[in-house]
């Protein structure tokens, strides 16, 4: 994959932190109401944004992006709320998909890119694969794959053939799935984690549970932000290669305010995303090599 030439966006400054610092040149401008950096890592430009939150913001920064860098790529990378119990704070999630809520998706799929819904590229969620191994993460299985093994265990278990009947084999509750991958985590609660999942994008910051079992149980979301699905909106619209990361800082369902409890998980996580966003840098710039 050519990549002369690297986007990175993310919202927050924290977020930004640990890419700024291992770019050679850095230098660093605010205009047109975002954090503009420039700098080069090895053979590469890489041009990075803070755009601020909320979907709005991530689309509009996504857009000046690719204007101003012309990008052969564009990494978009930060932080976001735990949905997936398999997951503690700084695991990660590559979003293979990434999905919009409270928006009619089907109307907005009338205009290009003439998606309901975004995926990220297979080679560059490679590249976070190997970055996230590098750095010592094991895969674990995100909601949609967990509910698919308790479908095939239910399917095996209750119907271990077809009869003339046509019987229909038990439905997975997500509540069992729950229950399955807490127990997992708290069996390996000492080693990181990254899945190859779902990413929902909210301009909601949701506590409530019924609201977050919803969004469980309908896209298998393994974490909720509110920026991923605009910033791949605007790729796919653009056609950048695209690929989200994100770190889990705290557990969705706690309220917005009581993360100033936790400020060192929130920067734990956003340097944990950071890490694994250089590794696929690097890994662009050797591809180039």
């Amino acid at each position: 994959m050519r990549a002369q030439r690297i986007a990175v966006l993310c919202a927050l400054d924290k977020e930004i932190a640990e890419i700024e610092a291992a770019l050679d040149g850095a230098e660093r401008q605010e205009r047109y109401g975002v954090t503009i950096i420039t700098g080069r890592r090895g053979s590469a430009t890489v041009t990075a944004v803070v755009g601020g939150m909320g979907k709005s913001a991530a689309a509009a920064a996504a857009q000046l992006l690719i204007m101003l860098a012309q990008p052969d790529v564009l990494i978009f990378t930060g932080i976001a709320g735990g949905l997936n119990p398999a997951l503690q704070v700084s695991d990660v999630v590559i979003g293979t998909s990434l999905h919009y809520l409270e928006t009619n998706t089907a109307i907005i799929a009338e205009c290009d890119p003439w998606l309901e819904s975004f995926v990220s590229d297979e080679s560059l969620v490679e590249f976070a694969e190997r970055s996230l191994e590098s750095l010592g993460y094991r895969r674990t299985a995100s909601l949609q794959e967990a509910h698919q093994e308790a479908l095939d265990k239910s399917s095996q278990d209750a119907c271990p053939q077809t009869d003339s009947h046509n019987r229909q084999c038990p439905v997975a509750k997500t509540g069992e799935i729950k229950r399955d991958l807490t127990s997992h985590a708290v069996e390996e609660c000492e080693t990181r984690h990254y899945v190859r999942g779902t990413i929902a994008t909210s301009d909601q910051f949701n506590t409530e549970a019924e609201v977050l079992d919803l969004i469980r149980s309908t896209i298998y979301a393994d974490c909720e932000e509110m920026e991923g699905a605009a910033a791949a909106h605007i790729s796919a619209k653009n056609r950048v290669p695209f690929v989200a990361i994100r770190a889990i800082s705290n557990q969705c369902g706690e309220s917005y305010e009581s993360l100033d409890e936790h400020q060192d998980a929130l920067v734990k996580a956003a340097n944990a995303a950071a890490a694994v966003t250089l590794g696929v840098v690097n890994s662009l710039i050797q591809s180039e090599s």
